[in-house]
């Protein structure tokens, strides 16, 4: 983000001063986010101001209004939680009871042809297993000294700022994984698949086609098919490592082969080398917000001349459909 000189900045204060609040060391909550019907948002979630630059010093007055959208701008294209869960609203106490989809989708008893006049059959079927997912709550702060304030020290604002994004980032998308992990482990949801490492592309000694790594995306739409639950998995979350594999089995054909069948891809280190997800987008499980990311600022209560910036988001994500991710191990 620029930031305007101080000059430039006072004038920009008189213009806004009819919606912010100037008051040195305000604390300031984000208004609550409502998700229209389907909609997929960014974890952090508040609304953000373009358009407009502020010094450190203005920063530090506005948290919510400055800091925040920062941290959002610095965020907002490197989740991918929010393609994996869909967003359903807020939580109300802390918690939220959700039912985990049926290992069978068929009733246990067969429907039958019925005479006139006769009786229906009784069909029963496997109930719903509940499941309990409670709120976290993930923060951090980091201190601006004065003299750094008073000198408009740019640079170890905007590194400070990256940082908190990037970490507020990773620990998210490893609260996802881990989401993943845990519904993988409790039904099974594996896939052994070739390892893209061994593939020869050409030559005397070209490796079959069952070697490649075609091969796995097929059997991810055979797994589908057969298990008969209208998922298409169209989303792989792979380790950088794997996916350049990838580029280099396919190359300039890469695109073409991913559309053949359906996919797309998001590169991340959160996801071990060798293994990667394959889910049906955004209906893996639900991902909320009891608190979307906020910022507060006030000054150092010991005596030190240096203002304390502190943000935090308080997330809840769960897998109800765990029949909507298959990991698949092998690839390295």
């Amino acid at each position: 983000m620029k930031l305007y000189s101080q000059e430039e900045q006072k004038r920009i204060e008189a213009a806004m001063e009819r919606f912010l609040d100037l008051g040195h060391g305000i604390v300031s909550a984000a208004a609550p986010v409502a998700a229209a019907d389907g909609a997929v948002y960014n974890p952090l979630a508040p609304p953000t101001i373009s358009g407009t630059s502020f010094t450190i010093d203005y920063a530090l007055q506005n948290p919510t209004t400055v800091i925040t959208p920062d941290i959002i701008d610095l965020t907002e294209q490197r989740f991918f939680v929010d393609r994996v869960f869909s967003s359903a609203g807020g939580v109300t106490g802390g918690a939220v009871v959700f039912n985990i989809a049926a290992m069978e989708q068929y009733a246990a008893r067969d429907v039958q042809n019925v005479n006139p006049g006769a009786e229906f059959p009784v069909l029963t079927f496997e109930r719903n297993v509940p499941g309990v997912a409670l709120v976290e709550k993930w923060g951090g702060k980091f201190a601006i000294t004065w003299e750094a304030r008073d000198r408009n020290n740019v640079s170890e604002y905007n590194n400070a700022v990256r940082q908190l994004a990037n970490t507020i980032v990773r620990k998210i998308n490893q609260r996802g994984v881990a989401e993943l992990d845990a519904a993988v482990t409790a039904f099974s949801r594996t896939l052994a698949g070739n390892n893209w490492t061994t593939v020869v592309t050409g030559g005397s000694s070209q490796s079959n086609h069952t070697l490649w790594p075609a091969r796995d995306f097929g059997k991810l739409a055979m797994v589908a098919a057969q298990e008969e639950r209208g998922v298409d998995f169209n989303l792989l979350i792979m380790n950088p490592l794997n996916y350049a594999d990838l580029v280099s089995i396919y190359g300039d054909d890469l695109n073409a082969m991913l559309a053949g069948f359906g996919l797309s891809i998001f590169v991340t280190n959160r996801v071990t080398a060798g293994t990667y997800y394959a889910v049906a987008e955004g209906q893996v499980g639900e991902m909320r917000l009891e608190q979307p990311l906020l910022t507060r600022t006030w000054d150092d209560a010991n005596g030190i001349e240096q203002t304390w910036v502190q943000s935090s988001v308080r997330p809840l994500m769960f897998v109800n459909n765990p029949y909507a991710v298959l990991k698949v191990t092998g690839a390295s």
